[in-house]
């Protein structure tokens, strides 16, 4: 529920931080795997089973971050801007 169909504001600042924490989760999660990926290709002899398992986790957290983003442009179209609510 968002403040702008009657819920309390709190609640939904509280719902895009743990959105947007999902986005970078899921988008460092990718960063580590790729990174990961990279080294399983650079070792001898190279590891190609964790290298697909990598893909596979980059895959599911590339899904995993734009499931959230719509999330959070969800949450954002519904949340009201409240004039001085970060300073004056």
């Amino acid at each position: 529920m968002t403040a702008a169909n009657g819920g309390d504001p709190l609640e939904a600042a509280a719902e895009l931080v743990r959105t947007y924490s999902a986005v970078v989760n899921a988008i460092t999660a990718n960063v580590l795997n790729a990174q990961a990926g990279s080294e399983w290709l650079s070792a001898e002899p190279q590891n190609l089973e964790e290298v697909r398992r990598s893909l596979n986790r980059i895959a599911d957290d590339g899904m995993r971050a734009g499931e959230a983003l719509v999330r959070l442009r969800s949450l954002m179209e519904k949340v009201p801007i409240v004039d001085g609510a970060f300073g004056p």
